[in-house]
């Protein structure tokens, strides 16, 4: 009964994730558009946190997303309203999401789920405050500004204190060049949680 419930969930929140890339499609910043796309993950994270009843179904779904963003690349047909050639970060954000929901949900399935908000909310304010000042993509300290302030709230809301200081662990993640903030962010968010 416990799977019913969960697959039903899941269905109605893939289809909100489906309806807003689709929407996307009208707007030309795929930069933007990954960003839209990002916060429509939030009530499937919210879920995660506190409706399923078991990781599996949140977790599949993660799967299922990972597979069918990474097949228009090896196939060289990215959905070019928001994946770009050579760019794997909508890839990385699922996989990432799937990672933390089965690894976690039984030692701390909230902060999991605060490690997946701070990627979905907070990684979506840096790039839309950046792409207002930014003509090219780039790192602006204006979104990382906005993306603490954000995940302050958001973690301390969750998390406490604990919650604003993992908000420090995850707007430097974002905003180092060396590896993609769609893995840094939600992982070295997650690690440091557990380690403090």
């Amino acid at each position: 009964m416990n799977i019913l419930f969960d697959l039903m969930l899941a269905l109605v929140l893939f289809i909100i994730i489906i309806f807003t890339v689709m929407l996307t499609r009208k707007f030309s910043n795929p930069w933007v558009n990954r960003k839209i796309i990002h916060l429509s993950s939030v009530p499937a994270v919210i879920s995660y946190m506190y409706i399923f009843t078991e990781p599996y179904v949140f977790f599949l779904f993660s799967v299922f997303f990972t597979i069918m963003l990474i097949i228009p690349h090896i196939k060289n047909r990215e959905m070019s309203w928001f994946q770009l050639k050579k760019n794997y970060g909508e890839v990385y954000y699922t996989a990432s999401f799937a990672a933390l929901s089965l690894l976690l949900w039984g030692l701390d399935r909230i902060l999991a789920g605060l490690s997946m908000l701070f990627m979905a909310v907070g990684d979506s304010a840096t790039g839309l405050v950046r792409s207002r000042i930014l003509k090219e993509r780039g790192k602006h300290i204006s979104g990382s500004i906005a993306m603490f302030i954000l995940c302050s709230a958001i973690g301390y809301y969750f998390y406490g204190i604990k919650g604003v200081l993992l908000s420090v662990v995850a707007t430097l993640a974002e905003y180092q060049p060396w590896v993609d903030d769609n893995i840094s962010v939600p992982l070295l968010t997650a690690l440091t949680g557990i380690l403090i």
